[in-house]
């Protein structure tokens, strides 16, 4: 009996052995994210989506200008700044110049006995001028004998210009007895070293505190390199003026005229035809014989806007295009997601309905799926949107309510097979209500379905924006790759081939699109039964 029992016991070590070496081979399941990983293609796609939400989430930080209001950075289609280095075409072409002179900046050339100060701008550091009165010395008067004689002589000879020669002669007697303009000239030194540029801008704001028979004139001059002296621009005040702007643009028919040129001729082309030193000078004078003068003026804004700029240049209201692009990561990534969330809640909801309800609510719900999915998407969302306005959440909730019925029918075939299974039949046996089976027994079970369609909503989503906002019916005030296409068509990037405006905002959305097609083939192998 002994020996009996002991070899029982032997055969059940040895069958525990074997059941052990038995569930030792049997391989583990695998977590989600151990069958994702070894998806080549799914890696890559999260890689670059990864990518993505980094340059979205530090796009204060990556972008230097703010894409929609900082505006006139360069001039209009500027180029990229490293193209400089690279290409002859766009070699010695000048970045932008922007100064700002308060009175630190200037070099007082000349006085005339009025005292130069400081005052705080609302811009920065102004200059206020204090101009002493002038004195006027009162001509001679002329002895009676002369001036009686001379009126009654009778010239039988003479013409009706003769009392008009004796006014001028009046006239040129009192200009020799006026006192000269007491005055205040400033000079501020300018290296250019770059080709001529294609335009430039000054503009300064000032006000006059003055006797109302006093006459300030304030002039502001370029002195070219061969030292020839520009009027850019001149007034005379009489009395006083509480706020004024000075403002000077190549494009300005009055500065050409000013110059002497035609409607055609470009002043660029004339002040800065050469290389060499500039200098900036303003002249305030002043005729007071009642009093004292002061003027007052803010910083002078002088720019010559850039040929090159940034990274990919700028477009044609000089808003740089890399801030555009990388601030344009944001919307689409918003676009894509709330839509696809959108869509794929309103299609989960109908398809779960209309497989476990059935009967004529399957019937009403799959007729309206038949008659959205017939009618043809882009044509409806260009007149819906031009018909609601044009904004980012108008495109967001036309796009999800347009691409929700593929999901509806995938949700309800999955659904009709999940209602026959026998947990479900359990569930209702154990008088569990509809609503109860269809969110704790049919949902999760759908889940996996949902997200991988959820993953291929997005790049659909995104695409289909671009192509609104390239069409010119996205939101104005945001910035969008396809509204950076559409500015491109529109304002003259393909007619000069200017790639730098158009490959960057088609190879963004391409990649973007590819990395979530690529994230949802992956999951949709690992989820969908179909692919098991």
């Amino acid at each position: 009996g002994r020996w009996y029992q002991v070899r029982q016991d032997a055969k059940a070590a040895q069958r525990a052995d074997v059941a052990k070496a038995a569930a030792a081979a049997v391989p583990r399941p695998l977590t989600f994210w151990e069958q994702y990983r070894r998806k080549p293609q799914g890696m890559v796609g999260l890689a670059i989506v990864l990518a993505y939400v980094l340059v979205a989430a530090f796009a204060p930080f990556l972008a230097p200008y703010d894409p929609m209001n900082d505006l006139y950075l360069a001039d209009m289609l500027a180029a990229p700044a490293w193209l400089s280095k690279l290409s002859t075409r766009y070699r010695d072409c000048p970045p932008t110049i922007r100064l700002r002179l308060g009175l630190d900046d200037w070099t007082q050339e000349d006085l005339g006995g009025a005292v130069v100060s400081s005052y705080e701008h609302e811009e920065g550091q102004g200059i206020q001028f204090d101009l002493p009165p002038t004195e006027v010395e009162a001509p001679e008067e002329e002895e009676p004998t002369f001036s009686f004689v001379r009126k009654i002589e009778w010239n039988p000879w003479a013409t009706e210009t003769s009392g008009e020669e004796d006014d001028d002669m009046a006239s040129d007697e009192a200009e020799e007895a006026e006192a000269p303009r007491k005055g205040v000239v400033l000079s501020r030194a300018m290296s250019y070293r770059y080709k001529t540029p294609n335009t430039f801008s000054t503009k300064f704001e000032y006000e006059v505190e003055a006797p109302e028979s006093a006459e300030t004139c304030i002039m502001l001059e370029l002195v070219t390199p061969d030292g020839q002296a520009r009027d850019l621009w001149d007034t005379t005040v009489t009395g006083s003026v509480e706020y004024a702007n000075a403002i000077v643009d190549a494009r300005d028919l009055d500065l050409k005229l000013r110059l002497g040129l035609s409607f055609f001729d470009e002043p660029s082309q004339v002040l800065f035809r050469e290389k060499g030193d500039y200098t900036i000078r303003v002249n305030v004078s002043a005729v007071s014989p009642d009093g004292p003068v002061r003027v007052r003026m803010g910083p002078v804004a002088f720019e010559v806007l850039g040929m090159v700029h940034g990274v990919l240049g700028v477009d044609h209201m000089g808003s740089d295009l890399w801030s555009q692009l990388i601030y344009g990561t944001r919307i689409a990534l918003a676009i894509g997601l709330s839509t696809a969330f959108i869509a794929v809640a309103i299609g989960t909801t109908v398809g779960i309905v209309a497989g476990y309800v059935g009967g004529a609510v399957d019937e009403f719900l799959m007729r309206v799926v038949d008659v959205l999915l017939a009618i043809p998407s882009l044509p409806i969302l260009i007149i819906l949107g031009a018909l609601f306005g044009k904004s980012v959440a108008n495109i967001v909730i036309l796009l999800a309510l347009l691409s929700w019925m593929g999901i509806a029918r995938l949700v309800r075939s999955q659904t009709l097979s999940l209602k026959e299974r026998t947990f479900v039949e359990a569930a209702r046996a154990s008088g569990a209500s509809r609503q109860y089976v269809m969110l704790h027994h049919i949902l999760p079970n759908v889940m996996p379905l949902i997200f991988a369609n959820l993953v291929l909503r997005i790049p659909g989503a995104i695409l289909t924006e671009a192509s609104l906002s390239f069409l010119g019916l996205g939101d104005p005030r945001v910035a969008t790759w396809g509204r950076i296409l559409q500015n491109a068509r529109q304002f003259g990037a393909f007619t000069i081939m200017a790639w730098w405006w158009l490959i960057p905002p088609g190879l963004a959305l391409t990649f973007m699109s590819l990395a979530f097609v690529f994230i949802g083939n992956s999951v949709n192998e690992i989820l969908n039964p179909r692919y098991r």
